[in-house]
Order: structure tokens, then sequence, then C-alpha cells
């Protein structure tokens, strides 16, 4: 067997200057000084025969094509590595090690706790750290290197990440208690048409919603627009219009005291999927794994288990 011309050091400080963009940024990250950091890279380019990055002197280190290309190439290495260091402590008997997670910011009520409670309990020796944030923020976290896996929207995912599906979230109608429908266990939107919309201003709940009513033929007469859950709950709990959501929170009554009624939409819409984002090419680490099957197991994912299944094009879990 041929000699392998570069180390798994090498490929980590490629994969941390590739993120960072700069070698002062990656030498931090990366606990080693810039000077040394230099030299790997130098090597790593030497023993590999291309060019992987321009320098510009001011402006960072910007990779080559050649260098993207590669950098697909050392991100696989790197995880099958990370792989089979999981799987040999699993094999002892328990997973350990760091795993960070983002979490798209209105997802995580409904994941996060959950993860805390049970894959902590389940895998104590794993180091958990979260980051809430926007999609594209977390598209570009991934890609970096800075996290290790995201929950997200699937229609929020990049091209360049993979994706395995966890639950699908159907929509619903929110109308206040007393609303003349409040007593229904359904409604078609044609029935609310003239009433006014609380829109949450959330991507990609908004969009999705906007998605909703092009494919029903129908024009949405919007009341008040907001970014936060809870006021969208509020303002339908007063009877200022309803709300077409996709979470489920699990009490009627909102933060200020008024009780709200979820109708099931009876109208044919597709679901918002939801699951976990890896940078493409990665494979599924031993840690990763674990997450998965617990959150399918568990934060409320076996109502939308049957639809998971068959939307997922690879194996149980599928990916994109």
């Amino acid at each position: 067997m041929p000699s392998i011309p570069f180390t798994l050091r090498q490929l980590e400080y490629f994969e941390a200057v590739a993120g960072e963009g700069s070698l002062a940024a990656a030498a931090e990250r990366s606990r080693v000084s810039a000077a040394g950091l230099a030299l790997a890279i130098d090597e790593l380019e030497r023993h590999l025969g291309v060019q992987l990055f321009v320098r510009r002197k001011g402006r960072g280190m910007t990779l080559t094509g050649e260098g993207s290309r590669m950098l697909a190439h050392a991100r696989r290495v790197l995880s099958g590595a990370e792989l089979l260091g999981a799987e040999a402590s699993r094999a002892a008997g328990s997973l350990s090690g760091r795993l960070s997670v983002g979490c798209f910011s209105t997802l995580t009520p409904y994941f996060l706790p959950a993860i805390l409670e049970h894959f902590g309990r389940e895998h104590p020796d794993v180091q958990l750290d979260f980051v809430e944030a926007d999609a594209a923020s977390l598209d570009e976290l991934l890609l970096r290197g800075r996290i290790d896996v995201a929950l997200l929207y699937r229609v929020d995912v990049s091209p360049q990440l993979a994706f395995d599906p966890v639950r699908n979230y159907r929509p619903h109608v929110l109308v206040a208690a007393d609303h003349r429908l409040a007593g229904r266990k359904g409604v078609r939107l044609a029935e609310l048409a003239d009433e006014p919309l609380i829109a949450l201003d959330v991507n990609p709940t908004r969009t999705n919603t906007e998605r909703i009513f092009h494919l029903l033929g129908l024009e949405p007469r919007v009341g008040h627009v907001s970014g936060n859950y809870e006021l969208v709950r509020c303002l339908v709990g007063r009877g200022l219009g309803y709300a077409v959501m996709f979470q489920r929170a699990s009490a009627d009554r909102t933060y200020d005291g008024h009780d709200v009624r979820r109708l099931t939409l009876l109208d044919r819409v597709p679901p918002s999927l939801v699951g976990l984002a890896r940078p493409a090419g990665a494979p599924r680490t031993a840690r990763y794994a674990a997450l998965f099957d617990m959150l399918v197991s568990t934060s409320g994912a076996r109502e939308g288990r049957e639809s998971i299944a068959a939307s997922a094009p690879e194996g149980r879990a599928g990916r994109a």
C-alpha cells in the first residue's frame, strides 16, 4: 500500500482555514500558531501537487477551484476518521466527544429540550453544544465546520448539505376560543378568506403559508404581521384574526390568558419537512446517528413517521 502524502492534522488545518478564510482566525480555532498553520498548508499543497488557496495580503485566503474540490474530499476523510473513533467508542459501550447542534429558531422549543433530556441522559459522555440561528446562518456554520449538525426545514437546506428527514409538520388553523368556527374539528381556508390573517413572519413559515394560499387560489387578507410565535397566538386569542401554523403548542391558552382552538386544515396541501442537515459527503458519525434515532423516537416525532418514511429517498432516513 503506497504511503499517504498528508496527515489528518494537515487536513484539519486545511478545513479550518477554508472555513475561517484567514490564517489568524483558523489558528485561533485550531489552537496553533499562525506560522505553524501556514507551514502545514504549504506542506499539504506540496505533497498534493495542487494550489489550495490564493493568498492575498490583508484579504485573507480564498479557496481555488481545485481547493474547493479537495475540501470536499478532505471533509470525507476527516468524517471517516471521526466515524472510526466513534464506532470504537460505541463498541466499548458508550459514545463520547463533542457534538455541536444548530437549530432553526422557531424549532428550538420543540426539539432542544428533548435533546437535552433524552440524549444527555443516554449519552452522558457526549458534550452537547447548541446554536440557535436562522437558516442562512446555520448553513454557513455547517459549511465552515463550526457546528456538526443542524435541525432545519427541508426548504431551507442548501444543495451543499445532506438532509435526513425527522418529522412532517402538517399545517393547521388557529382561531380564538369564541370564534364562530371554534366548535369545528376542521376547516377549509376559503371559509376564512374574508377574515384578517395574523401572519407569522418567520421563514419558511411565511413562505409556506403564502404557498398554501397560492395553491388554493386564495388571496389572504393580512391583518397583522409578527415575527414572534407567541404574539401571533395572543392576537388570535383576542379575536383579532386567525393564523395558519405548523408547530403545535401543547397548551390552548396564550401567554396573556386567552384560549385558542386548533382546527385541522381540510384542504390538501403539502406538509413541511423538518430534519437534520450536515455537509454533503460527510458520513453519519455514531453521534449523528444516535441523535437522529432519538429525534425520530421522541419530541412528538412519532405522529409523522409514516409520511417521513415515504419521503426518504435513500434507506431509513434518506439523503438530499
